[in-house]
């Protein structure tokens, strides 16, 4: 069943990956084509081999390839793609029983499009914005394998007119055909940013997904269901198979919600400067606060309009004062299930829309 993995990476490349096709070139961009042709019949050939291998069991294999910290290493290598199946079955099931995607026999991954996905180094991005006010102008997807120096010079590039400002940021995934997933999570982590990139190419043929590079309001609307359906998925495996081995040790909540109320705070206190004029004012700004999080144990190499520009697309994150983020889970919340909540969804194009179907 390969050509059916082919036929939807095709339609995924002519649609929504025809942006980043175009930013495949040489030197310090990601090379789409390569990897695709590479990452492609992976899926495949693992389960016609599955007769001839002698796996170890699923929750040993996630076990151990999720307490390991050099995911590069070759015992990492050698459990990866086992790693993969059992996550593209468990949120394939989950999916499933949602009610989400076009149901298939569970032997071509149970849902249409199937659940496929590539433990890999995720590409960086290059994000631009005006220095005037916090605005995506432009993103490039680069090489994930570009060290800090590498990623100044790109910067100082961009940044040399005085009229824009740059950041180079890692990404958690990419919704490819299969999907790119970095490596360096955890389970929970890894599974909704799996379930995650599979939205977008479930949404790819509908409104949502069409009008992805046609308007930032429209993939900021995409962005923020994705990362809705994601988490849920992910909780709904979890409460089901449980975590792999051990549970993880406690998180210390207060910091990150300390940090969140911060950069809440700090794009408020920055949209005012910048509305102001006061460029220079919020640049310092920015800088101070993010010397005061690095004093307090959370580094960050940059805070600039950039930096917003990219992270504003993901209304629900904790830390976005994009009500989008709440108008979006109110609409989750008035629908009946996941399904039909990414049935209404997959239909809007338009912030309008969306504050339509929350009722307010």
């Amino acid at each position: 069943m390969l050509w059916i993995s082919a036929i939807f990476a095709a339609a995924t490349f002519i649609g929504a990956g025809a942006l980043l096709l175009r930013e495949a070139r040489a030197g310090d961009h990601f090379d789409f084509v390569g990897w695709e042709a590479e990452a492609l019949p992976n899926r495949w050939l693992y389960r016609l081999g599955a007769p001839l291998r002698q796996d170890i069991p699923e929750d040993e294999a996630l076990s151990r390839y999720f307490a390991l910290n050099d995911r590069s290493s070759p015992e990492a290598l050698r459990l990866e793609n086992i790693a993969e199946a059992v996550i593209e079955e468990r949120i394939s099931i989950v999916l499933r029983e949602a009610g989400i995607g076009w149901p298939l026999p569970m032997f071509l991954g149970g849902v249409w499009p199937p659940v496929d996905m590539e433990l890999a180094a995720s590409p960086r991005v290059l994000v631009v914005s005006p220095r005037g006010r916090i605005e995506r102008e432009r993103t490039e997807p680069l090489r994930p394998d570009l060290g800090t120096a590498d990623a100044v010079r790109i910067e100082r590039e961009v940044e040399g007119d005085g009229a824009r400002s740059a950041l180079v940021v890692a990404t958690g995934g990419i919704a490819t055909y299969p999907s790119i997933v970095a490596t360096g999570d955890g389970y929970a982590d890894t599974v909704s940013a799996a379930a995650h990139e599979w939205v977008h190419h479930y949404l790819a043929p509908y409104p949502l997904g069409r009008a992805y590079f046609a308007t930032r309001e429209a993939e900021t609307i995409n962005e923020t269901v994705a990362d809705a359906v994601g988490n849920e998925v992910a909780s709904l495996a979890i409460e089901r198979w449980g975590l792999p081995g051990a549970p993880p040790p406690a998180s210390a909540a207060g910091p990150r919600t300390d940090a969140d109320r911060v950069f809440r705070d700090l794009r408020t206190e920055v949209d005012t400067l910048l509305a102001a004029g006061r460029v220079d004012d919020a640049e310092r700004r920015m800088e101070a606060v993010r010397g005061e999080l690095e004093r307090n144990g959370l580094r960050i190499r940059r805070i600039n309009q950039a930096y917003f520009a990219w992270y504003g697309t993901y209304a629900a994150r904790p830390d976005s004062v994009d009500p989008l983020g709440r108008q979006v889970r109110s609409v989750r919340e008035r629908a009946e299930s996941l399904g039909a909540f990414i049935e209404v969804m997959r239909g809007v194009a338009t912030r309008a829309e969306v504050v339509r179907l929350a009722g307010e």
